[in-house]
């Protein structure tokens, strides 16, 4: 498809704060300052096909934009915010990484400009909506790590399948040499130290795809909670229960034979030894950037009501892989942030993509990329004028 350059009738120079917010949970979320970064100058930060046209005149507008939702996309919006500021210095924007629940709630009450969730708004949620229709613009493709605490003298790397996932995770499975997982790792030396199983306490996106894809492979587990998946942890009898990625994180880290999922962004920053999953064409995978890009490559069909992407085709594909939703209000009231917004998201789903790799994400595939741009197209003034002519 050939690209479009939008013209934006009153173009913003734009700039961004990159903190955070406080988060409403009991975890601490908030963000750390990006170490310096040299940035593009305003005129070459446009990707293919972007909203913002380097000719257009720049006006002088100060505005503020207030988001909060998934926590998993944090490390990476705290990057791309931090260089996309330092090229365009008119625009604040304050994320707060509650989580994706959150994101969503606060998004349907109009109580923030921007809203983030790895699982995009049902029809139930957006009909929720207090200020009109919500578009949901993919934003970036991360990865769910199963990443676990056996000491530095433990295995440096384990395969798991779903069923004994599936084990683990229903308190089957109780101590690390199982014969369900000796099974699994021939020649590695395990040993008999207790599993505690660590577990979102509170809504999520990683939640949701680990269900999905334990559904998908153990037939025990869908037996026992459902086929339906769930963004809230369907077994928390079993196992710690923990606030957020950070909290997931914090007791893996500080717990003899835990294991526990997280976003893979985390797990790199600190880290964690992650284990390989049986994928859909039989092959133990671990998390990286490549093999989450691989699932990535998978999405065809993309759209905010297709975007399963878990247990996807390909030797190299690890099975647990999602894409992350910015929630926006199509009619903006505020025509000035409207169109910073749509500049700001189209900016990170473009050139901003080249900080995704350094933090354990996998830069969006094209067609997510062009999903992105025609989305934020629909954006419109509060009369229901595009924001952005052609």
């Amino acid at each position: 498809m050939r690209s479009r350059r939008l013209i934006v009738p009153a173009l913003l120079a734009l700039t961004l704060a990159a903190g955070a917010c406080g988060s409403s949970s009991s975890s601490s979320a908030t963000s750390t300052t990006a170490a310096t970064t040299t940035a593009p100058p305003v005129t070459t930060v446009s990707g293919p096909g972007g909203l913002l046209d380097p000719t257009a005149d720049v006006q002088s507008a100060t505005v503020t934009a207030n988001g909060a939702g998934a926590n998993s996309i944090q490390p990476f919006f705290q990057k791309a915010f931090y260089v996309y500021n330092q090229a365009n210095p008119k625009l604040t924007v304050q994320y707060a990484p509650t989580g994706s629940s959150v994101g969503i709630t606060d998004i349907e009450q109009g109580t923030v400009d921007f809203g983030d969730s790895e699982i995009p708004m049902a029809a139930a949620d957006l009909a929720k909506a207090t200020k009109g229709a919500i578009l949901q613009v993919p934003v970036d493709l991360g990865g769910v790590a199963l990443s676990y605490n056996l000491g530095s003298s433990g295995p440096k790397s384990l395969n798991l399948d779903g069923p004994t996932l599936a084990g683990i995770l229903l308190g089957t499975v109780t101590t690390w040499n199982d014969p369900a997982i000796a099974a699994l790792n021939s020649g590695v030396t395990l040993p008999s130290e207790p599993i505690v199983a660590v577990h979102r306490a509170d809504s999520s996106g990683p939640g949701y795809d680990l269900d999905q894809y334990l559904i998908d492979t153990a037939p025990t587990w869908a037996a026992k909670v459902g086929t339906k998946a769930s963004k809230t942890w369907p077994e928390a009898t079993v196992g710690v229960g923990e606030q957020l990625n950070t909290g997931v994180a914090t007791t893996i880290s500080q717990t003899a034979g835990a294991i526990g999922f997280v976003e893979y962004g985390y797990a790199k920053q600190a880290g964690f030894t992650n284990a390989s999953l049986k994928n859909a064409a039989g092959t133990f995978v671990a998390p990286s950037e490549a093999s989450i890009a691989s699932a990535g490559s998978q999405a065809t069909g993309l759209s905010a009501t297709s975007f399963n992407i878990v247990n996807g085709a390909g030797a190299q594909t690890y099975p647990l892989a999602n894409f992350s939703w910015t929630l926006l209000y199509q009619e903006q009231s505020n025509q000035d942030l409207g169109i910073a917004l749509g500049k700001l998201f189209d900016w990170v789903t473009t050139t901003g993509q080249g900080q995704a790799a350094a933090l354990g994400y996998a830069p969006l595939p094209a067609n997510a990329v062009t999903l992105a741009h025609q989305t934020l197209e629909e954006l419109q003034t509060s009369t229901g004028q595009p924001l952005f002519s052609h």
